[in-house]
This record gives structure tokens, C-alpha cells and sequence, in this order.
């Protein structure tokens, strides 16, 4: 019976089925999620101890109240109708090794800055890196996320709509399928440096550079300068209610 009830079933509340069931059911489908654990919200639910409440997963996020915000999840929270309230801050937070304590600034040149007082020749080396991953990203932020899809129809679309950004990457294809290991070696020596890169991408991903691909850390260096890094107010439970509340 539930199949002539519902078009579609999606297993799992966390982000990603939360934002398919609502862009779903923002498209005239019916929906209904399934979730095992008694909120919703699977790695980014939040939970109450002692009278305090804390995240269980994300806490960095970026563009969530940015206007032209790149963030795709801040686009679907745009089509269905929600927002969140977030609190933007800086330096993002530090990151602590035995040589020194380091400031991580959403400003590059700024972190970059931070970095020169433990590794100058390293802080150098850095910036090579960054200028080798940025391009992709300038070419990636002209094509939505949302306009991605996985049928014979995501060719015209982008030829229709987005042909400048599509010419803009052909020079940094070879990137698309790298892993920042990849450009990594090509442009960084310092160990201290990779040690850096290696948690950066630890920290995005869950894997070091050599597991974690080129793009996502272009997209999140180019969104961590240009948009700064943001914290929803009540966190990533909010996010979650208004997802939820979308749905």
C-alpha cells in the first residue's frame, strides 16, 4: 500500500536525504523519509547533556547566509523556502603542533602569514599550492551545484547555460580526477607544510591528501576566503529543522 501512497522513499534523515526528500517534494513528489534514530539529522544531529546541547558532526560551514552563496545546501535551503540564522567568525579556529600553535584565518594571505612564523620557506611553498588548486575553483563556482545531474540531460544544460565556466575548466581538467596528494607533490616540500595540507584535507574529507580529490579542497579554499567560514545559530540542528521544516 505505501507504494501507491508515496513516489519516492527516502532512507536515512541525514543532510543528503533531508535535501532530496525536500527538493522532491518541492517538485510535486511524494515523499516520505525513514530514520532509525529517534531525530532526524543522521551525522548532524545535535543532543542535550547537563543542560547544554552540541553538534555530533559539521560544525564548519560556509555561504550559509551569503546572498550568492556557492554552498549547495544553501541553495536548496533557497528553493524550498528556509534560511538559518548563522554567526560568522575569524580566525576559524587553531590548529596546535609541536613546533607552534596556528591561527587558521579565512584570509589567505593572513593565513599564509601565520604560517611564515613556524615555516617561511614552507609559507612560500603554500602559496604555490593554492594557486594551483585555485583556478578550478574559479571555474567550478560559475556552474551550480543544484544544475548537476546524472542524466543524458546534464550536457545540454551546461552547454546551454554555463559554456563560459565549462571553457574556463577545460585548461584545469587534468585536475578534476587528481588528488590533492597529486598537486601536493608537484609544488610542496616542507614537511611541516604537508603535515598542514594533510590535516586540512583530514578534516574535510577524513582522509589525507593523497585519498582526498582535488576539487573539494579547491572549492573549499576559494569558499574559505571569499565567503569565511559561518556557524548556525543553534547549530547543525538548525539546519536540520529548517530542512525538516522545508519538507
Amino acid at each position: 500500500m505505501t507504494k501507491d501512497k508515496y513516489d519516492v522513499i527516502v532512507i536515512g534523515s541525514g543532510i543528503g536525504g533531508l535535501c532530496a526528500a525536500a527538493l522532491l517534494g518541492r517538485y510535486g513528489k511524494r515523499v516520505i523519509v525513514c530514520e532509525s534514530h529517534t531525530i532526524a539529522g543522521g551525522a548532524a544531529h545535535n543532543f542535550r547533556r547537563r543542560g547544554f546541547e552540541f553538534d555530533s558532526g559539521p560544525s564548519f560551514y560556509c555561504g550559509l547566509t551569503d546572498i550568492q552563496s556557492l554552498n549547495p545546501l544553501k541553495q536548496v535551503l533557497d528553493v524550498i523556502g528556509e534560511s538559518v540564522a548563522a554567526v560568522r567568525y575569524d580566525p576559524l579556529g587553531h590548529y596546535h603542533f609541536p613546533e607552534g600553535t596556528l591561527a587558521v584565518y579565512s584570509d589567505g594571505d593572513r593565513y599564509r602569514q601565520e604560517v611564515a612564523k613556524i615555516t617561511p620557506v614552507g609559507a612560500r611553498e603554500l602559496e604555490q599550492f593554492e594557486r594551483r588548486l585555485l583556478p578550478l575553483y574559479d571555474a567550478m563556482k560559475g556552474i551550480p551545484a543544484l544544475a548537476l545531474r546524472a542524466d543524458w540531460q546534464l550536457l545540454p544544460v551546461l552547454l546551454g547555460r554555463y559554456l563560459p565556466s565549462l571553457l574556463k575548466m577545460l585548461p584545469n581538467l587534468p585536475l578534476i580526477q587528481a588528488s590533492v596528494g597529486n598537486v601536493m607533490d608537484a609544488t610542496v616540500k616542507d614537511p611541516w607544510i604537508r603535515r598542514l595540507i594533510d590535516l586540512e584535507c583530514f578534516l574535510l574529507s577524513g582522509l589525507k591528501a593523497h585519498g582526498t580529490i582535488a576539487p573539494e579542497v579547491a572549492f573549499m579554499l576559494g569558499e574559505r576566503s571569499r565567503a569565511g567560514v559561518e556557524y548556525p545559530v543553534g547549530g547543525s540542528g538548525e539546519i536540520v529543522n529548517a530542512l525538516v521544516r522545508g519538507l
